[in-house]
């Protein structure tokens, strides 16, 4: 088909689906394989799978520049859907795509590399290819692949130092940024901290390098949420409020959005109700703008069911303070676990824990331990510290029912969550 058939008919399946999406043009089409245009969102991806005849989103091949080879994403594909039929599941997955990426011959060049060899436009894009694909990982399973990410981003690193055109530069020093920023997010979700920060400050210089400074924003939202959770919520103020003076007027809906959101979480930690509130509306009017075609690709994690959580956070903890709010954080937290998608694993699971601890607060310490249990089934499938560190924190808040048979046994659970990693 030529690039208007496929647009012609990817707008066709849209309306048939129901999907209220503006009209594509072979211009879009144009743009997707050479390159030029950001991933699409959901719907159109799931379209253009149709359409094409895809059986996932790397063999659709936008990932690669057009003109040059499509033998990396293609392959990826082929080793994933190998490794995770053949061994029933995504553990086995995970344990591979170290091997994976040694065997895309990522760069292009010889098992040593070439270090006086030109970095292109090809080198980016299969770079990119790779981080997203661990991206993907990520949302489903955790911080796994942490000794895997941490080596592929240091290696990348390295690649600023080959020589590239000036017009490439900017556009490598981003790659290399996003995959410095997710070595950083699996360091912090498995609990190694002096690494993730080290991946965030090399990530944070090497954005600013770029002149991005909504991806340097980003990272110090990585740095902030760190912050959160190690209970360090004045730093976490500072580092949000850095990154937006920073952006003088440059983000976008979605990461004001972000931004304002984990201020709201910090300002309610620290007892600050009003100020929480207002940070939270403000957030929530980043969001209502948003124009996904608009943002950033590495902003699409930030979907309805984050921002709902945030308001989850905040009313949990003002009902540690006051108990009227505790009904308000269960039907937050309880909108947000239905906001995710089933892939994102980590996140309903860090909701449910808060679903849990709303419950407590709520005076339903029955029902608290009932989703309580459960979370801890389903945090046995994973390997996130943090997520653990959140389970067994649960004990603040069934204080007021430990005389409870129940409780008391539920509390002595969650002092083994975690304790065999």
């Amino acid at each position: 088909m030529s690039r208007q058939e496929v647009a012609d008919t990817v707008n066709c399946y849209l309306a048939r689906k129901g999907y209220n999406e503006a009209d594509i043009d072979a211009n879009y089409v144009g743009k997707l394989e050479r390159g030029e245009h950001r991933w699409p969102r959901d719907s159109r991806r799931e379209a253009f799978r149709a359409v094409l005849g895809a059986v996932s989103d790397a063999a659709l091949g936008f990932y690669v520049v057009r003109g040059e080879p499509h033998q990396a994403a293609d392959h990826a594909q082929i080793e994933v859907d190998r490794l995770e039929t053949a061994d029933g599941g995504r553990r086995a997955l995970l344990g591979g795509v170290a091997g994976l990426v040694a065997a895309l011959g990522l760069f292009g060049w010889g098992p040593r590399g070439d270090k006086s060899a030109r970095i292109g436009g090809s080198d980016v894009a299969r770079l990119n290819a790779v981080v997203a694909l661990y991206r993907s990982v990520d949302y489903e399973s955790g911080g796994v692949l942490r000794v895997e990410a941490g080596r592929f981003a240091e290696a990348a690193s390295s690649l600023s130092d080959r020589p590239c055109n000036d017009t490439v530069k900017p556009a490598l020093l981003a790659a290399i940024a996003n995959a410095r920023q997710l070595a950083g997010w699996a360091a912090f979700d498995t609990g190694h901290h002096s690494d993730a920060q080290r991946h965030w400050l090399s990530a944070e210089r090497t954005a600013v390098a770029a002149g991005d400074l909504r991806l340097a924003a980003r990272v110090r939202y990585c740095q902030a949420r760190q912050f959160q959770h190690l209970r360090h919520n004045g730093d976490a103020l500072d580092t949000l409020r850095l990154a937006r003076e920073h952006l003088a007027g440059g983000a976008t809906p979605a990461i004001n959005a972000m931004l304002h959101g984990a201020e709201a979480a910090s300002l309610a930690a620290r007892g600050d109700r009003q100020e929480a509130l207002t940070a939270l509306g403000a957030a929530t009017d980043a969001f209502d703008r948003i124009d996904p075609d608009c943002e950033p690709e590495w902003m699409r994690f930030y979907d309805r069911g984050e921002l709902l959580a945030q308001y989850g956070r905040v009313y949990r903890d003002l009902a540690r303070s006051d108990e009227r709010h505790g009904n308000a954080a269960v039907q937050w937290v309880t909108e947000a676990i239905a906001a995710f998608g089933a892939s994102n694993v980590r996140s309903t699971v860090l909701n449910e824990v808060g679903l849990c601890s709303g419950l407590f607060l709520a005076a339903e310490p029955h029902e608290a331990v009932t989703v309580g249990n459960r979370v801890i089934q389903h945090a046995n499938q994973l390997t996130s510290q943090r997520v653990h560190d959140r389970i067994r924190n649960l004990r603040r808040d069934l204080v007021p029912y430990g005389d409870d048979p129940e409780v008391a046994e539920f509390s002595r659970t969650l002092s083994t969550i975690g304790s065999g990693t």
